[in-house]
């Protein structure tokens, strides 16, 4: 699981910065799950150590994760939202398009590692997601990112990474994709005012960065419970 999105700093409610959260190195305020249940004599000794030793690391990670981060949960406007496992769907028609926008948290971007980095911090990553502007003549399928580095955030702007067209009843692998930054300029421009015409623009952009960490967060808890029930 990335956890790139989990180390998000806030102030006054609005993503600023990127950081690390620092694990807590106070003694842990709850107690192993084995140690409210009863003995189980047939079992060796060592087997239930280690148990008990992942019990207390789940409940522990879990205990600072849900103190760790609060978010103000906000979604772009006109947009209706689904949710499918990982992946969140935004949704809306602009005259007589249908712009669909969807970001898969199991399908991120690395962040560029700052130039001079001593400590050699572990890969961090931020979203990645795909924007469709369908018609009946076809669909206008965009890659992009928030390209950046540990130096340098822009949260009002993402990056398109490739643009293809999609012919009716064609399928998305099979259209031919071309790179965005390969483009002339001036076309490049076009097509960034072309989607901020449709709502897609730096205020889109922020919202849904801050979405998604929010997402990521709520389905990181979730799969430590889960792990907790099941190993329990």
């Amino acid at each position: 699981m990335n956890t790139m999105l989990r180390s998000i700093c806030r102030v006054g409610g609005i993503t600023n910065k990127l950081c690390r959260l620092s694990k807590s190195t106070s003694p842990a305020a709850v107690l192993p799950v084995s140690s409210r249940l009863p003995a189980v004599t047939f079992l060796p000794a060592r087997h239930m150590s280690n148990d008990s030793a992942l019990m207390s690391a789940l409940n522990n990670e879990i205990l600072h994760e849900e103190g760790a981060v609060s978010y103000d949960s906000s979604q772009p406007s006109d947009f209706t939202r689904s949710v499918e496992g990982a992946t969140i769907i935004l949704q809306k028609q602009f005259n007589n398009e249908t712009i669909r926008v969807e970001l898969d948290l199991n399908n991120n971007t690395e962040l560029a590692p700052a130039e001079d980095d001593p400590e050699e911090t572990p890969p961090q990553y931020l979203p990645s997601f795909k924007i469709e502007v369908s018609k009946p003549q076809g669909k206008l399928v965009f890659s992009c990112n928030y390209h950046m580095t540990t130096e340098e955030q822009n949260l009002d702007q993402f990056v398109i990474s490739e643009v293809a067209f999609v012919a009716p009843g064609q399928e998305d692998s099979m259209a031919f994709t071309t790179d965005f930054g390969n483009l002339d300029y001036v076309l490049i421009e076009e097509f960034e005012n072309y989607l901020t015409r449709r709502g897609l623009g730096p205020e889109f952009s922020s919202t849904l960065f801050e979405m998604s960490a929010e997402f990521e967060h709520h389905n990181y808890v979730k799969f430590l419970k889960n792990v907790r029930d099941f190993v329990n």
